[in-house]
């Protein structure tokens, strides 16, 4: 048995050559290109809903098709958890593919990193108001709506945790990174799955190349749902983001991306925001 870290990918990427890497292809159904990579288009998958699964297409294909393991990890082509557990790497946020390579066991999974430990998160981001209201401010509520009936339905035994994190909380582990033993990403794609394959039968998926990540976005949120429901105990490590050097956005034109896209769906969410909150209590 071993450890296999998939690294989500659309495109050919310089990485670290260890054997408990697993780069993986990303949308391969509907993409053009043929990456060096395992592809997530065999066996039992969704590859070709990627578009709005985003990394899960990955975590749904693990689950279904990768069984000679006992743990697994997920990771993107461009960010990745330092496992050096030094204080130095809480201070790091973005990396050059340099130091990345000049510094590749930091971000090599060790076999005891999760002793004492049921799973691996990223770092919590904090936010200036609860995952609901950052959820509403760039996304659809409605949506949202649909998502919290959805648990309370298949899951009711999740109601109490989910009103706690999504309403009470200002923070979450983003991504969808993780590394758990593989019992248990069982169980949590298990939950995760049944969830958002009803919300998708429900809500109309927009043609916002942004938006239609929607069921990707959603489980960012949920996986934090599924932790304190369980209680796990969490290692939280810090990811580092390797910048293109050739592609590499500033610090102020993310934050213009993030604005525009705010405001695109700023009015229809005031529109809907009052209607949902009174529905889901």
């Amino acid at each position: 048995m071993s450890s296999k870290i998939l690294i989500c990918t659309h495109r050919e990427f310089n990485y670290i050559q260890d054997n408990s890497f697993l780069p993986i292809h990303v949308g391969k159904e509907i993409s053009s290109l043929n990456l060096p990579y395992q592809s997530d288009n065999t066996g039992s998958n969704i590859s070709k809903k990627n578009k709005n699964y985003c990394e899960l297409t990955a975590l749904y294909w693990a689950w279904k098709n990768l069984n000679e393991v006992d743990t697994i990890g997920l990771c993107h082509y461009r960010r990745f958890f330092d496992f050096s557990d030094t204080t130095s790497a809480n201070t790091i946020i973005e990396i050059t593919e340099e130091y990345f390579s000049t510094n590749f066991e930091n971000y090599i999974y060790k076999e005891n990193l999760l002793d004492g430990y049921d799973i691996i998160l990223p770092n919590p981001l904090v936010k200036t108001r609860s995952l609901y209201s950052h959820y509403a401010l760039s996304h659809l509520p409605e949506d949202f709506d649909i998502l919290a009936k959805t648990v309370a339905k298949l899951h009711p035994e999740y109601i109490k945790s989910f009103q706690k994190v999504m309403f009470e909380n200002n923070s979450f582990s983003p991504f969808n990174m993780l590394v758990a033993k593989k019992e248990l990403v069982d169980d949590y794609t298990t939950w995760l799955f049944s969830i958002l394959e009803d919300v998708e039968q429900q809500i109309e998926i927009s043609t916002n190349p942004y938006q239609e990540r929607v069921l990707g976005f959603m489980s960012e949120r949920l996986i934090n749902v599924y932790v304190y429901h369980n209680q796990l105990k969490i290692k939280y490590l810090p990811v580092h983001f390797v910048a293109d050097k050739y592609k590499s956005k500033s610090r102020l034109m993310k934050k213009v991306v993030e604005y525009n896209n705010n405001i695109i769906f700023w009015f229809r969410s005031k529109l809907t925001k009052k209607n949902h909150l009174k529905s889901i209590k």
